[in-house]
């Protein structure tokens, strides 16, 4: 009958069990709800004691695999494990004050996500005249634990929670937006997507023609200035002044000497 009631007490505290996810290289804390002083703990690791200090008789000793990734506060009872692996999975539990805990806590390895695994993919049958388009953030993930996902629609736009996979509708509201952008979370890492182009996009395009003409514009402006100071450095530039009327002065010298003799004569 004991026998029964210890099994049913251990399966009690595994259900209650409090899941702490880690990842490869990662820690994992510990914290026991106790308060008051604390004369004595002992942490177990799937049974086996990891961590033991009694006041004033054992010194702190970390025992096990775990031995050399430990660290134990002795006033609050926390338990830091440090550079986790996957083999590190399973319960921890602990005693205070030569007291079993009910708080239990299941360690749990999960994988950290990959930047190649987020990505925004449109269903096959998406196109601009399409009434309504499925997007997926990549494909299932496995081993990496709970995963929340989140949506933004263009490049400044809020992060929204949702599903992996959404739909959008084509409507004037969903054209305003660029680009599609996911992002993928779990309890041990986040990656978010590249921005994909919005099948239905409806922003004005860019005016090609607009642009080259306005280019040309510019270069044969250019041209022409550059042209220019290079014919005034070169003195290429040829300017005669206006050429004025004049009276020969050998002519106005006969004119005045015929009238003095004229009047040379009279005399």
């Amino acid at each position: 009958m004991k026998i029964i009631i210890a099994v049913l007490l251990l399966l009690g505290h595994l259900a209650a069990a409090e899941v702490q996810y880690y990842g490869t290289g990662g820690s994992l804390v510990l914290g026991p709800k106790f308060s008051g002083a604390i004369t004595s703990i002992t942490w177990k690791h799937k049974g086996n004691i990891v961590a033991e200090w009694i006041d004033g008789s054992v010194d702190l000793e970390y025992l096990g695999d775990l031995k050399g990734r430990l660290d134990l506060n002795l006033k609050t009872g926390v338990l830091t494990v440090k550079n986790m692996m996957k083999a590190d999975q399973g319960v921890f539990s602990v005693e205070i004050n030569n007291k079993v805990l009910p708080d239990t806590f299941e360690a749990t390895w999960i994988r950290i996500l990959n930047d190649s695994e987020v990505v925004v993919i449109p269903s096959l049958t998406c196109s601009s005249q399409s009434q309504s388009c499925s997007l997926r953030c990549g494909e299932e993930i496995k081993d990496a634990g709970p995963i929340q996902y989140f949506w933004k629609k263009g490049e400044n736009g809020k992060w929204e929670e949702g599903e992996r996979t959404i739909e959008i509708e084509n409507t004037d509201e969903t054209g305003r937006f660029k680009t599609f952008s996911c992002k993928a979370e779990n309890p041990v890492s986040e990656k978010e997507s590249k921005p994909e182009e919005n099948p239905f996009n409806k922003t004005d395009p860019v005016n090609w023609g607009t642009v080259f003409g306005i280019v040309i514009g510019l270069i044969i402006a250019a041209v022409a200035v550059g042209v220019t100071i290079y014919m005034r450095k070169n003195k290429m530039f040829c300017f005669r002044p206006p050429v004025q009327n004049q009276t020969p002065k050998d002519q106005t010298g006969n004119g005045e000497s015929e009238t003095l003799n004229q009047k040379t004569q009279e005399v």
